[in-house]
């Protein structure tokens, strides 16, 4: 993280001081020297010749002036100042996103760490948190879902619980004190007003940057955490679950021109589709457990066990994905992929119920049970083309 924001931050100035003396040198320069058009050049003559059709006194006039051109010092070019703390690399270790985000310091920007399933992870200096334009930049929509009714949002401020003073207290029950449940017609401006000052809390994270949460995740706050930078300073970093409303607070805070908000919205967009988004943020934690998925890979539908309630979505169930089958109860776990030769997936009528068992072969797996309703979800989810094959009976 040293490296990923302090490091943007002193390169910037680098920048900043370099083009600074850059043009004051140009402007040196073009005071002091007159504009020389590009002509073609004479041949330097002999010693005691005389340039062809050029007049003798004219001769002796503009070698007059070179002589005192080259009797008259030359300015010496002024030293460019470099970063106390250079970088041999613009991206990070994994070759995706800008490690030095070359920007002027004296603006807010953020800084993309990760997108995953989980949300995206962005970092920014804390002293921003300061600027009344920054904590007023998140857009409104709720954090996990997405879902912009106002109606049904709640704001709630930031809250990074590691930098509180005195008794530890959570995130939850801070940020619940200065939760506002009605937005109406309020400006971010005047949410933040309502909000006041946060107790215990230094500067400048005392101060609110409200986001936004609709009601059915009114038990939930995004993740806050803060580092130390060895340069001084500190790093806040925030965790955003929906990827549509971190996209649009990139979009704020940095513009949509610039190459992180490129890379993130290409990213968001191939993240596992549009279907993964739609489970809740507590099922997509449960079953990157037991099923991670692979970048980009396109996630189809989640069903889950018959024996495993609504509360418990996610522990155990199949999922199927433009690639493979993944499938989790208890400690009978496994995957197969789309194009398995003799695969086969054997539901088992009983009851209301389907008993599933993978055959690849020879080989028998138990997998899971399913609902009747269903079996026809798993078939439908399953390209036609795949070699693998769902039967019934």
């Amino acid at each position: 993280m040293d490296d990923t924001v302090s490091g943007w931050i002193d390169q910037d100035v680098g920048d900043v001081i370099e083009d600074r003396d850059r043009v004051a040198d140009e402007n040196h320069a073009s005071q002091v020297m007159p504009a020389i058009e590009e002509v073609d050049e004479p041949e330097e003559p002999a010693a005691g010749e005389t340039i062809v059709g050029v007049p003798f006194d004219q001769q002796m006039s503009a070698q007059g002036k070179a002589e005192a051109e080259a009797a008259t010092p030359k300015p010496k070019p002024r030293p460019v100042t470099r970063p106390a703390r250079g970088s041999a690399s613009d991206e990070d270790d994994s070759g995706k996103y800008p490690r030095n985000l070359r920007t002027d310091p004296k603006s807010p920007h953020l800084v993309v760490l990760k997108c995953g399933s989980a949300g995206v992870r962005f970092a920014f200096d804390s002293k921003w948190l300061s600027h009344e334009g920054f904590r007023a930049s998140m857009p409104t929509r709720c954090a996990y879902s997405g879902a912009a009714d106002r109606t049904k949002l709640i704001a709630r401020p930031m809250v990074f619980a590691d930098r509180a003073r005195g008794a530890k207290s959570s995130a939850g029950d801070i940020s619940s004190v200065h939760d506002v449940k009605s937005l109406a017609d309020s400006s971010p401006r005047q949410i933040m007003q309502m909000m006041g000052t946060i107790e215990g809390m230094p500067s400048p994270f005392l101060y609110p940057m409200p986001y936004y949460i609709s009601t059915r995740y009114a038990n939930k706050t995004i993740h806050c955490m803060t580092r130390d930078r060895a340069s001084g300073g500190i790093t806040a970093e925030v965790v955003i679950p929906d990827a549509v409303c971190a996209l649009e607070w990139l979009s704020r805070v940095n513009g949509v021109c610039g190459e992180e908000y490129e890379m993130l919205e290409r990213d968001t967009s191939l993240l596992h589709g549009d279907r993964f988004q739609e489970l809740s943020e507590v099922c997509r934690g449960r079953i990157q457990s037991w099923c991670k998925l692979r970048p980009h890979e396109v996630f189809q539908v989640y069903l889950n066990d018959a024996d495993f309630g609504r509360l418990d979505e996610g522990l155990a169930g199949v999922i199927v994905t433009d690639q493979r089958v993944v499938y989790c109860k208890y400690h009978h776990r496994g995957q197969v992929r789309l194009d398995e030769e003799d695969a086969t997936i054997i539901a088992k009528p009983g009851g209301r119920f389907f008993s599933l068992s993978l055959h690849i072969g020879e080989e028998r797996s138990r997998m899971c049970k399913l609902l009747k309703a269903d079996v026809p979800k798993l078939e439908s989810a399953i390209d036609k083309d795949a070699a693998i094959s769902v039967v019934v009976g």
